[in-house]
């Protein structure tokens, strides 16, 4: 065992001297090779950092612009968007978190070199010059620093360069919300110098397509429709002057997003109001059920529809806000219909009960009248067969002979006041019973009529407010969809259709 392993080594000794041996023509070509990298790469740094120094020498003055007394130096700008949102619209804001590049030539920046593209830090814009752009419309954007401020530049050999930053922007929004929450909306983004006119500074979008939206990037409440660029100037007042500058416009035409809406807001209206339909199938004699289901539907849609869940506070009124004060005025409108129905109801049963009290009254007059004309027939009968001188023979003979004479008046007077009480009973029951009669019958098929009315409102109530409610529903969705515009601003039907 321990012979084989002394021969292993041995073998091993003799195979690294014989390498060594067969390498030692090329060891200072393997060293030479290490230091001349190393050189080589030392230089390449030294010579990096000549060009820069000659770039950047005393010649260069970072306060002038590039090709200063000729034609503008032309700004190109694309934006990619990383995010986008919140956005108020009680603020009338919104913001995104993007990338935002510009890119310009400065002739005094170019150089020869077996590098064409140099990558520089933050530091190099301190040193050369940059445009002094800035969001017309800005409220509080800022730069990322963290860690660092998230800003490069990239200069190439024919004097371009390449800028780049980080931003967050959050910019006005003007807002027209009469047919929120069915509107959309047009969110612009205006870029400009803040200095130089228009005969220096000029600024274009890179391309077609120069705002793009990163992957990944939704709105929590509205949907992408379209993004329009467009490249316009503007005319501002300095001092005794009037100087145009040249801005980039953007517009985010974005898209309210309805399910919320219709989910927390419309369908529950909708249903309070055809709950309050119930009432109509409720007898109208059960005043306690009819009253609570049109209060408890009045009290509901006032919580819900007005009491501030999904609506903005804005100086007109939106389409929502018409929404809510139909199916309220709906739901008021049932309650009010049972109010009606009730008058109606009470005031048929007074008219019946002052019907049966008139009859009661009449009936007694009848029966009056009747028992007075029974006893005056007899004494009737009797004056054909001596009636006086019945009535003579009961007077005392010995009484005088003006008082048989006083007595005799007063008889025949007062038989003449019933006999003309009996006749004249006798025409009023021939003339009026017939007139009576008529008009009992009358005023009963009246009241037998107004009975049926209270039970009849009820029954058109049953097809009316629904059948009004569905023609109110497909004019106003109609409206708000598809007559009524949206008010976008600042860019044509074209861009946002």
């Amino acid at each position: 065992m321990s012979t084989t392993l002394c021969r292993s080594n041995a073998l091993f000794v003799l195979s690294a001297q014989v390498v060594y041996e067969l390498l030692m023509p090329f060891k200072w070509f393997i060293l030479g090779a290490f230091f001349t990298g190393g050189v080589l790469s030392n230089e390449k740094l030294a010579n990096t950092t000549y060009l820069l120094d000659n770039l950047l020498s005393d010649k260069y003055d970072r306060q002038i612009r590039p090709g200063i007394g000729g034609p503008p130096i032309v700004i190109e700008t694309d934006i990619e968007i990383r995010s986008f949102g919140p956005i108020s619209e009680s603020e009338r804001v919104y913001s995104m978190d993007c990338y935002f590049r510009q890119t310009w030539y400065d002739s005094r920046l170019q150089f020869f070199a077996t590098k064409n593209v140099l990558a520089l830090d933050w530091k190099f814009l301190q040193k050369v010059w940059i445009p002094d752009t800035y969001f017309l419309n800005g409220k509080s954007s800022y730069l990322h620093k963290v860690t660092v401020p998230n800003k490069f530049i990239r200069l190439r050999n024919d004097g371009q360069l390449k800028y780049s930053m980080r931003l967050t922007v959050k910019a006005s929004c003007p807002m027209h919300l009469r047919k929120y929450p069915l509107d959309t909306q047009a969110c612009p983004l205006q870029i400009g110098s803040y200095a130089y006119p228009i005969r220096d500074v000029l600024y274009v979008w890179k391309s077609d397509e120069a705002v793009t939206l990163s992957q990944g990037v939704v709105l929590s409440q509205y949907d992408f429709v379209n993004i329009s660029q467009a490249n316009n100037n503007y005319t501002i007042k300095v001092g005794d002057r009037e100087d145009s500058r040249s801005i980039l416009s953007v517009h985010f035409v974005i898209q309210r997003r309805r399910g919320y809406f219709i989910l927390q807001i419309y369908a529950p209206c909708a249903m309070i109001v055809g709950a309050s339909w119930v009432s109509f199938w409720i007898n109208r004699s059960d005043a306690a059920g009819r009253v609570a289901v049109g209060a408890t539907t009045v009290l509901t849609m006032v919580t819900m529809g007005f009491g501030g869940q999904g609506r903005e506070k804005v100086g007109s009124a939106t389409a929502i806000d018409w929404f809510v004060i139909m199916c309220f005025t709906f739901v008021f409108a049932a309650l009010v219909e049972y109010a009606f129905v009730n008058f109606i109801d009470n005031y048929e049963k007074q008219q019946i009960k002052k019907q049966m009290e008139l009859d009661r009254e009449k009936k007694k007059k009848e029966e009056a009248l009747g028992s007075i004309s029974e006893p005056v027939d007899a004494p009737i009968a009797q004056q054909s067969t001596g009636f006086s001188a019945v009535r003579f023979q009961e007077v005392d003979e010995k009484d005088s002979l003006e008082t048989k004479k006083h007595s005799e008046e007063t008889i025949q007077s007062k038989q003449k006041q019933l006999q003309q009480l009996i006749q004249g009973h006798k025409l009023f029951s021939l003339r009026r019973r017939p007139f009576t009669i008529n008009r009992l019958s009358i005023e009963k098929s009246a009241t037998y009529r107004n009975r049926h009315i209270a039970s009849k409102v009820d029954s058109y109530a049953r097809i009316v407010f629904p059948v009004t409610f569905a023609v109110l529903n497909v004019m106003y969705w109609t409206l708000f969809l598809q007559i009524m515009d949206d008010e976008i601003v600042g860019i044509d039907d074209s861009d946002h259709s």
